[in-house]
């Protein structure tokens, strides 16, 4: 569990460039959005132009997750500028071998233009004459050149200066093994990775043959989440969003649109009451609109300190405003995933279980989308707003409504249980009497303890006495880091940082009643 927590240092920036990357989709969506044409127009060209730029970073900044997270991640371990340019060598190298080497049978959403990478094969008569894109490996590729990157710089810096290569200086030497090791990865994920994509289409297939069950709902509703964390959403989504596996329709004049977003949008177009589509966007109006919000206010609660909440609660008020306008699910997904996993992952069985309920009960509210299926933020305020007008909607929208609410109590609810009761001993098998009790020992003695205060992922204290402090236990017990700082110990024990606030604080006044 130490190692999984230490997960949380790797993916803390790229997850804050991430928000970034949303909030500025928010404000571009704040110009760009066509339902916004209900309450107000935008004709300013430059304001036009600036908000396709803002849209363009922003999209860029979230496609491009997993390589921030891949130079994230090797500059943390070797902390040096040389194994960030190995892991930018090599995840550039990888990627270009995917694209000349892999089978291009895959479908489209297999393959992605990743950093802007593409290769014209009409003028070499030993290929097929298309454009070719890297695999989609998402977040698992680039954690693979991660890894990779690691031993590559490890190796460098133990070069001899003497030998047959004495000539070639360490710098060189790690980037010709970059170029070695992530063409052999490349073709690795050449000859593995179509089995995965295979896998996923023979999953995709088995949901399609009934989109109108519950249960084959509710597994989709798993698995696009799943799949969205490792920035692999397009595998699983663009069949139901854009191909006659999500639905299909003929209009009058004999024009057939297939998808569930794109049928939705030509029956809206027309001003008909969109029938047997929408299926696959409706839960995002509720975790996007009532969920994330009531998850974000729970975790605002778990700040103790009130100097702490006055300095980040516009932070928090600024993620449910993105939350609302633009939807903040990947961040707050990936930020369970390494912070609090079973919370994650009861995370993942509500939203099936949403899919599944509101295909149960006939609840299907589309949204208008044209682009790419990885960077789609459907669910937002403004397309639910756009809907309320249509008195053909307004009992779905009811419905949708009651759920949401319902959610948003439940989101709060796992989120209080889970870090107030459940995060350090979950099966209740007397770890957490022994943890506190070396945590006490660690300190100097409960006695030694002078203020305590707790955040969702760190435990901050104040003591009397520095010199009794016990690092290597802090260490036994699960801390991944230990800060001192001007005003004490920042200590960071993941989840279990709220139990541990709490149940020493019960220990202080105990012992303070004790000593009167």
């Amino acid at each position: 569990m130490l190692r999984w927590n230490s997960f949380y240092d790797i993916f803390q920036f790229p997850l804050k460039l991430l928000f970034i990357g949303l909030t500025l989709l928010t404000c571009s969506n704040l110009v760009l959005n066509p339902n916004l044409e209900m309450f107000y127009i935008v004709d300013n060209e430059h304001l036009i132009i600036m908000a396709h730029l803002v849209k363009t970073i922003a999209n860029f900044i979230i496609a491009n997750f997993p390589f921030l997270v891949l130079i994230k991640m090797v500059s943390r371990k070797n902390n040096s500028d040389e194994s960030i340019l190995f892991g930018i060598i090599g995840y550039v190298i990888f990627l270009i071998t995917t694209m000349i080497y892999a089978q291009q049978d895959l479908g489209s959403s297999a393959y992605s233009q990743i950093l802007g990478l593409s290769f014209n094969t009409t003028k070499i008569a030993q290929m097929s004459g298309y454009i070719r894109y890297p695999l989609q490996s998402g977040l698992i590729g680039a954690i693979s050149i991660g890894f990779s990157t690691r031993f590559i710089a490890m190796r460098a810096k133990n070069k001899l200066r003497y030998g047959l290569f004495s000539f070639i200086d360490r710098f060189s030497y790690g980037v010709i093994l970059s170029i070695f090791y992530s063409f052999l990865l490349g073709l690795l994920f050449c000859f593995i990775w179509p089995y995965f994509i295979v896998g996923v289409n023979e999953a995709v297939m088995y949901i399609a043959k009934d989109i109108g069950n519950p249960v084959n709902l509710f597994m989709y509703g798993i698995l696009d989440r799943l799949f969205s964390v490792f920035n692999l959403g397009g595998l699983i989504r663009y069949s139901f969003y854009f191909t006659d596996l999500g639905g299909s329709w003929i209009d009058m004049t004999g024009v057939g649109y297939a998808g569930d977003v794109t049928v939705w949008m030509a029956q809206m177009a027309r001003n008909m009451v969109p029938t047997g589509v929408g299926r696959f966007i409706t839960p995002y109006y509720i975790i996007n609109l009532f969920a994330m919000p009531a998850l974000i206010i729970s975790f605002f609660t778990l700040f103790t300190d009130k100097i702490e909440r006055k300095r980040i609660r516009l932070f928090f008020v600024l993620a449910i405003i993105v939350s609302l306008i633009t939807g903040i699910y990947l961040p707050v997904e990936i930020l369970l995933l390494v912070t609090a996993p079973i919370l994650f992952f009861m995370h993942l069985f509500v939203n099936g279980l949403l899919y599944g309920l509101c295909a149960a009960l006939e609840i299907n509210i589309g949204f208008a989308y044209s682009g790419s299926s990885v960077v789609a933020m459907p669910g937002s305020i403004f397309d639910l707003l756009i809907h309320v007008r249509n008195l053909s909607l307004s009992d779905q929208l009811v419905m949708l409504g009651i759920i949401g609410v319902v959610t948003a109590i439940v989101y709060y609810a796992m989120v209080q249980i889970y870090y107030r009761f459940l995060a350090l001993d979950l099966f209740n098998t007397g770890l957490t009497e022994y943890k506190l009790n070396k945590l006490c020992e660690a300190v100097g003695g409960i006695t030694n303890v002078k203020m305590l205060y707790s955040s969702p992922f760190r435990l901050y204290m104040q003591v009397y006495d520095s010199k009794l402090i016990n690092y290597n236990i802090f260490k036994e017990i699960g801390a991944s880091k230990i800060v001192e700082t001007k005003s004490g110990y920042a200590i960071d024990f993941g989840a279990s940082s709220t139990i541990y606030r709490t149940e020493l604080n019960k220990r202080v006044k105990a012992s303070k009643r004790v000593a009167k």
